[in-house]
């Protein structure tokens, strides 16, 4: 019971992470990756994704006309959305919420 409160696939943190915590996942160079995200909570999450670019390719099932460039996502409470992009750019990156006291809380 680590008194974290939000979680990605089930697992929390807190502050600025943990130096032995495993990654949430991991991609080879070049590699294509589309990623599903679903806000269970009832608040808006803005998502950001460190060292890339992605497309938002759907949003709650419905595939987005538009598919601008995008470094963060606006996710509405109880919305999903797919996004899309290339691992292209070798590094550890971090993806997460952009309201602090998420981060801190989890």
């Amino acid at each position: 019971m680590s008194g974290a409160t939000w979680a990605m696939n089930g697992m929390s943190m807190t502050g600025d992470g943990q130096p032995d915590m495993s990654p949430l996942l991991t991609l080879k160079r070049g590699q294509n990756c589309v990623l599903a995200l679903r806000n269970e909570t009832a608040w808006w999450h803005p998502m950001h994704l460190h060292g890339h670019s992605f497309r938002v390719i759907s949003r709650n099932g419905k595939p987005n006309p538009i598919r601008e460039w995008r470094d963060t996502i606006l996710l509405p409470a109880r919305e999903s959305a797919e996004i899309a992009f290339v691992a292209d750019n070798p590094g550890d990156w971090m993806f997460h919420c952009h309201v602090t006291d998420h981060q801190e809380a989890g």
